[in-house]
């Protein structure tokens, strides 16, 4: 009796399921074309990655696009203690960098990276290090990743300070066509648009920039910056972008100025002794970046990129103390190729219940570059004083592990080998300065970071790092020279969020 109730049951339950079929094809199709298909609003859930210092910091795109867009360093000025100002008289020279006590000059104490590429320029005409921003369009960018000292495996050359990495995004929702304008003839231009959005992403911008400046001696600062970029993901667990960049600017510098001569009125504080102080650069990049997650919790990463590098830099610092006819003038000239990539894997696991994150990378780097120093009058060269080729190659492997054996404890500590060789070709017979020869230094540098918490959202952070920077290869292959600089640092931190994720 039970058996036949329970097929009569089972039967009924069919029938029921059947006719809710039914009758939910018949409402499907029964729907009116005319009436306006309902769209789910996009969610988006935010989180914070766990970070490695107290210092470590992200900034978001909508605090960028809240800064005036004028130099696309001030971006910079969004982080705490990481100053950036114009100096020379005026904008088209590379910023110079204060960050943590460091005057890193134009870069050669702070990395600077876009999506994973660096931008520090080695053995540079004007400087060690030398890192132009102006080849990158505010807007463009998702986000800052910020990381102050040097405790991460991943970052290398010029890192000792800290590093900073310019996360481009894929694609804009809307397009934008904008124009702006203000004091000293300043004019800002930008387009900005993704033709596709869906499995290809793509972003395409432009942006023209012009500005006189305060100076008596107008800056006559010209940018032109273009941006492409494309993205797509071969299979579900991959995702490939190239990105390619163009600059070309020009300006007038206004250059640096005596105190005494402003102070006893013999020169206004916007004036200037030599008119003909400026340059002209242009950079061209192109970056491939691929990453594939396997199904067994890793990930496989490649970077590889190319830049061509142009600058023609005309200053005047001592005006006519040395040479009373023409004046002391000076012209810096750089050419150069640089190429490189990365290629890494990340692996996540856990063991005796300890996740454990391991990661193992291998980066290498190529410099090409045809540098030149001498002295000019009205912008023409009048003697030569340095002219080399340089090639500099590094070939640095990293490796670095995660483990948290605690709910209330992280331990993070990796090591970076860094392994450089110098070759330097001397191309003036008669020059004063003659660097010629070839070099080949490396270094070891350990990374190590403590977490404890949370507690009541408060994290407490111990690190230690050594970081280093390389020298300019014309004096790194002297006799007796150190070619590479470390740098060791160490910080005590806590990071509180008692309020939560928004704060106050």
């Amino acid at each position: 009796m039970n058996h036949i109730l329970s097929k009569r049951l089972l039967s009924v339950t069919l029938c029921v399921c059947l006719v809710s079929a039914l009758c939910w094809g018949d409402s499907a199709s029964a729907h009116d074309p005319d009436e306006p298909e309902l769209e789910v609003p996009e969610v988006a859930v935010l989180g914070e990655k766990p970070v490695a210092a107290s210092s470590q910091q992200f900034i978001p795109d909508k605090e960028i696009i809240l800064q005036p867009q004028g130099r696309p360093a001030q971006v910079l000025r969004l982080i705490p203690g990481f100053v950036a100002v114009e100096h020379s008289g005026g904008a088209g020279k590379a910023d110079q960098y204060f960050l943590r006590g460091f005057d890193a000059d134009h870069g050669t104490d702070v990395g600077f990276f876009l999506d994973g590429m660096p931008i520090n320029l080695r053995t540079n005409a004007h400087g060690q290090g030398y890192t132009d921003l102006n080849f990158i369009i505010p807007e463009t960018i998702e986000g800052v990743d910020v990381h102050k000292g040097s405790y991460l495996p991943e970052y290398g050359d010029f890192a000792t300070a800290g590093a900073v990495n310019f996360r481009t995004r894929n694609m804009v929702k809307e397009g934008v066509i904008q124009g702006a304008g203000g004091e000293y003839s300043t004019q800002r231009y930008l387009l900005m648009f993704s033709p596709t959005k869906d499995r290809v992403r793509t972003l395409f911008a432009a942006e023209g920039f012009y500005t006189n400046g305060p100076y008596l001696n107008d800056n006559q600062y010209y940018r032109t910056n273009l941006l492409g970029k494309v993205t797509t993901n071969l299979t579900g667990r991959d995702e490939v972008s190239f990105k390619a960049t163009f600059l070309h600017s020009k300006w007038d510098g206004s250059g640096e100025i005596p105190f005494r001569a402003v102070s006893t009125g013999l020169l206004d504080r916007f004036g200037s002794i030599n008119p003909y102080e400026g340059g002209n650069t242009l950079r061209t990049t192109g970056n491939l970046n691929y990453h594939y997650d396997t199904t067994t919790g890793g990930q496989f990463f490649a970077n590889a990129y190319g830049q061509y590098y142009r600058l023609d830099l005309f200053t005047d610092f001592t005006f006519f103390l040395n040479d009373p006819i023409n004046g002391d003038g000076f012209a810096q000239f750089d050419r150069r190729a640089i190429y490189g990539g990365d290629l890494g894997f990340k692996q996540r696991i856990e063991l005796l219940g300890m996740p454990i994150i391991g990661t193992v990378g291998f980066q290498t780097r190529v410099d090409d570059v045809h540098t030149k120093l001498g002295t000019q009058t009205l912008r023409t060269p009048t003697g030569t004083a340095i002219d080399s080729d340089v090639r500099s190659v590094s070939y640095s492997p990293f490796v670095k592990t995660e483990v948290q054996p605690f709910s209330w404890l992280r331990l993070s500590g990796g090591v970076r080998g860094e392994f450089f060789t110098f070759d330097v070709s001397n191309r003036c017979t008669t020059c004063v300065e003659q660097p010629d020869g070839r070099k080949g230094s490396g270094i070891v540098l350990p990374k190590m970071s403590i977490i404890v918490g949370p507690w009541a959202r408060t994290e407490f952070f111990v690190n230690y790092g050594d970081g280093f920077h390389s020298n300019d290869a014309r004096s790194a292959v002297a006799i007796g020279a150190s070619p590479l600089a470390r740098a060791r640092s160490y910080e005590v931190g806590v990071r509180s969020r008692p309020w939560g994720q928004a704060g106050l």
